[in-house]
């Protein structure tokens, strides 16, 4: 991959992540999250059709079906399997005291 598009990848995943973030919404944290998993699996979804040969909508030396394929799904697994937004952790319990009320 040739700079050029080195670089209209890294434009492509992030405004993918944006935008899932822009439509799931959600904290800084996990704007964060949702980019670099973009970043990751645009990446990904391209090594993997260009090591099948697939040729099918391809932008310039960029893999863009492939790609934004992978990239949709993974933005979606991310967002299924965090958290919800705003749940609070579960806090550890303390044992009952042993002393008699008084």
């Amino acid at each position: 991959m040739s700079l050029p598009g080195l670089l209209l990848a890294f434009l492509l995943a992030t405004a993918g992540g944006l935008a899932f973030h822009l439509i799931r919404g959600g904290s800084l944290v996990r704007m964060a999250a949702y980019v670099v998993t973009a970043w990751v699996t645009f990446f990904a979804g391209h090594s993997l059709a260009q090591a099948f040969g697939w040729t099918f909508g391809r932008l310039g030396s960029i893999n863009l079906v492939a790609a934004t394929v992978a990239t949709l799904l993974s933005l979606l697994a991310v967002s299924v399997l965090a958290r919800p937004e705003g749940k609070p952790r579960d806090k550890v319990r303390k044992p009952p005291s042993t002393e008699p009320p008084a």
